[in-house]
């Protein structure tokens, strides 16, 4: 999980009067754990089981192949970032997870008024594979500017905007493209699970094109489509964006309504709560 997730989430929580410390996948086992409250474990690539006695929320955002249902059901609330995932959890194990979709940094990420370029960019690394929505265009003699390491085994270093780019910049770079593109792990993408990237360029009024993920242009309103294949990816990007995206007022009304609907104090909010019904429902049983 990112760092700079946990901070955002961090900021989010102590808004609504909480004393939130992060402890790092080393300091999970933390000996003054049975001081926490509440324990917030969001879940990525590895298994952080429930420490301390506090109440303990379990938020996962990604690889859900890896997970058990021994692991969930140790953990007084569950949320996932896919509403698919969620639901088939539900049926198949018996436990309520419920969804909690990624969310954007509404701090940073809002529109700035920077005058669109005609640029199409991907930012992220290439995560030792040939990923299809950045190699399939630039096969077929379409222009992509990359921002991100790992790169060059897969395409031109002409390609290669830089091997990174501050995360303060992205806002500007997400709002200022023609076209953000996007793509998952691909349990991920089977799953359901959206990656936060969407959320991050919408929320500036920026425009995407994404792999196809259960539920994506429904939750993005017409500011992501998706894509079928290779062939739809091209004929996408051939298109002109102004007649396949709406217009710049109602981008800008799309990426509101994400800011609103899906930013970290949205996220915080539902926590903030479960955590709350989770500690009354305690409470009833022991009489405490």
């Amino acid at each position: 999980v990112e760092a700079r997730q946990l901070r955002v989430q961090q900021r989010a929580l102590r808004r609504r009067g909480h004393t939130v410390v992060i402890d790092a996948f080393d300091a999970r086992a933390r000996r003054t754990a049975d001081l926490d409250d509440v324990s917030v474990v969001v879940r990525g690539p590895y298994r952080i089981d429930p420490v301390g006695p506090g109440v303990s929320l379990q938020w996962i955002i990604s690889h859900p192949d890896d997970l058990t249902r021994g692991e969930l059901a140790q953990f007084d609330r569950v949320f996932a970032a896919s509403e698919r995932w969620s639901a088939r959890t539900r049926e198949r194990w018996g436990i309520d997870v419920q969804p909690l979709l990624e969310a954007t940094d509404t701090d940073l990420f809002h529109p700035r008024g920077v005058d669109r370029t005609d640029e199409i960019v991907f930012v992220g690394t290439a995560r030792g594979i040939a990923r299809p929505s950045v190699v399939v265009p630039l096969r077929a003699g379409l222009p992509v500017r990359v921002y991100g390491p790992d790169w060059r085994p897969f395409i031109p270093h002409s390609a290669i905007a830089a091997q990174t780019i501050a995360h303060a910049e992205l806002p500007r770079r997400y709002e200022s493209a023609s076209i953000v593109l996007n793509d998952q792990w691909p349990a991920m993408r089977r799953q359901g699970f959206i990656a936060m990237r969407p959320f991050d360029v919408v929320a500036v009024g920026g425009r995407v094109i994404s792999e196809d993920v259960d539920g994506i242009e429904e939750i993005f309103g017409g500011a992501v489509i998706a894509y079928r294949d290779e062939r739809h990816l091209l004929e996408l990007l051939e298109a002109d964006p102004d007649e396949i995206f709406p217009d710049r007022v109602r981008l800008g009304q799309i990426a509101e309504r994400v800011r609103a609907e899906h930013s970290f104090d949205a996220r915080a909010a539902i926590l903030d709560e479960a955590a709350r019904s989770a500690r009354s429902a305690r409470s009833a049983r022991t009489g405490r």
